[in-house]
């Protein structure tokens, strides 16, 4: 495998809320690789920076220092409206908008300002990620808002796959979940990884959950790596 991501030195403050508050570090010197195909588990305690890395991935926030290498270029340089139709986001909380669950999930080819697509492409695209088995038939002509927890998140994934990213960011996607849906949704994401080719970055706070699932883990705390393995 070849790194399709590169951090090398990344720091991250968070701007001050206030002039008497100074600028917050939540990364520190963060440097590591991301194999293309792998499945790489971020974890660690709560609000030891987790999260934060997730949101580098994809340019929702940008280091204050360092760099970041994506598919051997340095992620500024992509652009970003490219780059993030190349990586599929799937919140920790499902978004769900006004609709049916099918109407949600062709949503991106609706807000694509890269290209149009024809009825028949977005068509077959829908039948590909129905046809996944991570939701039943039946659900895609119900309201969106009708979902539980569990089902609106595997929408969500649905959603982040129909455009066939090469990498899918996953911020903790089991966290409401109960422990049976947990295990549920995580071998159809390691079934999905295998079948699409694609490299997950998930962040979990659970280490058996990592154990269980990533071909490699990244523990952060406190804002550093402690362990990369």
């Amino acid at each position: 495998m070849t790194a399709l991501y590169v951090f090398d030195k990344v720091s991250y403050e968070a701007p001050a809320k206030s002039k008497r508050e100074g600028a917050l570090t939540i990364l520190s010197d963060v440097s590591f690789k991301v194999e293309r195909g792998s499945f790489l588990v971020i974890t660690g305690p709560s609000g030891g920076g987790k999260t934060t890395l997730l949101r580098l991935f994809n340019r929702l926030i940008d280091p204050t220092s360092g760099n970041i290498y994506f598919d051997g270029r340095n992620i500024k340089e992509h652009p970003i409206l490219q780059l993030r139709s190349r990586i599929g986001w799937v919140p920790q909380v499902p978004v769900r908008f006004p609709g049916t669950v099918e109407s949600n999930i062709r949503l991106p080819f609706a807000l694509s300002k890269l290209r149009k697509y024809s009825p028949n492409e977005i068509s077959e695209a829908v039948e590909r990620v129905k046809s996944m088995g991570i939701l039943p038939e039946e659900l895609f002509k119900r309201r969106a808002e009708d979902l539980s927890v569990g089902e609106a998140q595997r929408m969500n994934l649905l959603r982040a796959l129909v455009l066939k990213p090469e990498v899918l960011l996953l911020d903790e996607p089991t966290s409401a979940l109960d422990r049976e849906a947990a295990e549920g949704l995580l071998e159809q994401i390691l079934r999905i990884r295998e079948e699409e080719r694609i490299t997950v970055i998930m962040v979990s706070h659970h280490p058996e959950e990592a154990k269980k699932v990533g071909s490699e883990i990244l523990r952060i705390d406190h804002g550093r790596v402690e362990q990369n393995s």
